[in-house]
């Protein structure tokens, strides 16, 4: 997928779902689509992601993960301590 527009990007990661059970001892909370579009979306423009090899560290929900390889990251890893999270997010990518 070719994504040319920042909007493009937020308008993708606004489908990644949201934690439906964020847990308080681990600090659980979902990033807004609108601040992980901007934040991927700088990194690409450096050239941070494109070709890259991704580490997602406490990914939850994988909305980096996912944003990273959009972006043509080479490869993307999302790591979460929470079962729950990782399981959602794997989710996600099918």
């Amino acid at each position: 997928m070719n994504i040319s527009k920042k909007k493009h990007l937020e308008m993708i990661l606004e489908n990644v779902p949201k934690h439906p059970n964020p847990k308080v001892e681990l600090e659980q909370y979902s990033t807004p689509a609108t601040i992980a579009a901007d934040l991927l979306w700088n990194a690409y423009s450096i050239g941070d992601i494109g070709g890259k090899s991704v580490i997602d560290l406490g990914c939850g929900c994988g909305i980096f993960t996912f944003g990273s390889l959009l972006l043509g990251a080479k490869t993307s890893l999302g790591i979460d301590i929470d079962k729950e999270s990782i399981d959602l997010a794997k989710y996600s990518l099918e």
